[in-house]
């Protein structure tokens, strides 16, 4: 190979290799982006997180189970509440590095006569620790579909009525809910 040859052989290689560089310059990686891996919402408020939060309705939108998770990483229990449109509050304590699965029988949330068919969202506010996060939409989603068929609430709910509690709880009954909501 010639000396002329090998430089433009050379010269080639760079050039191709700045080009590729310049991507990842001027587009985003992907991976760096933050985003919802779901059907469900995030909400955020101080050191608590409401992951993949969704409610999975039958078809007549009459009965709706909540779904997500809830879950701290502070250093402390901190108390949470999320209030849906029309609904009475649903509240948890949550302790750290114990997050709360809504998916789990003993956290089932079965709300009634939410007037939202699947494919609505529903308005919704979340407090924790004095802050507030509100204006967030829930989105509604049916139950016909086969990764959530196991989910649909029955015609009859299977949550006892919401009641003010202002008891203190013992890091048991942390992982179960305060409130449940209709």
């Amino acid at each position: 190979m010639s000396i002329r040859r090998a430089t433009l052989a050379a010269l080639f290689v760079a050039l191709v290799s700045v080009g590729a560089a310049g991507c990842s310059y001027a587009t985003p990686v992907a991976t760096e982006r933050s985003y919802n891996a779901s059907d469900g919402i995030v909400i955020g408020v101080g050191d608590v997180t409401l992951s993949n939060i969704a409610l999975i309705s039958d078809d007549e939108g009459d009965h709706a189970r909540l779904i997500g998770q809830v879950a701290t990483s502070g250093t402390k229990a901190t108390d949470v509440t999320l209030t849906i449109d029309g609904q009475q509050p649903i509240s948890w304590s949550v302790e750290p590095n114990q997050p709360i699965d809504l998916e789990a029988p003993e956290n089932e949330h079965v709300l009634t006569d939410i007037g939202a068919k699947p494919g609505a969202t529903l308005h919704a506010k979340v407090t924790a620790d004095g802050q507030t996060e509100d204006q967030k939409t829930i989105p509604v989603i049916a139950g016909h579909l086969k990764e959530y068929s196991s989910l649909v609430p029955s015609s009859e709910p299977s949550s006892s009525p919401a009641t003010a509690s202002t008891e203190t709880q013992s890091p048991t009954e942390a992982a179960t809910p305060s409130h449940d909501a209709h």
